[in-house]
């Protein structure tokens, strides 16, 4: 399992609404037909929140990367973007 993890931080609450919109319509949905496996997102505050997104192995989750590269470009214009991204070591569920 393979996780990368992207914390945004918009300028505004109505742009920060824009990019969860365009994530959950456009570019999430999209991922997941092209090898995602799964994607949360959390509102941290108006105008910050994060995203995990699963993966079954790091290749799938650098050619999701390549499909999507273009469009976060974009997004960067009026959000602040850092990803991180790893292999899962462990999980423990209740």
């Amino acid at each position: 399992m393979y996780a990368r993890i992207a914390e945004f931080q918009s300028t505004s609450k109505v742009n920060c609404d824009m990019i969860i919109a365009f994530f959950q319509n456009v570019m999430i949905p999209r991922n997941i037909k092209n090898g995602q496996l799964s994607c949360e997102v959390y509102r941290i505050s108006e105008t910050t929140g994060f995203v995990v997104s699963s993966f079954k192995n790091k290749a799938d989750a650098t050619k999701v990367m390549k499909i999507m590269a273009d469009e976060l470009n974009e997004v960067k214009g009026n959000t602040k973007i850092k990803l991180i991204e790893g292999e899962r070591i462990f999980r423990i569920d209740q």
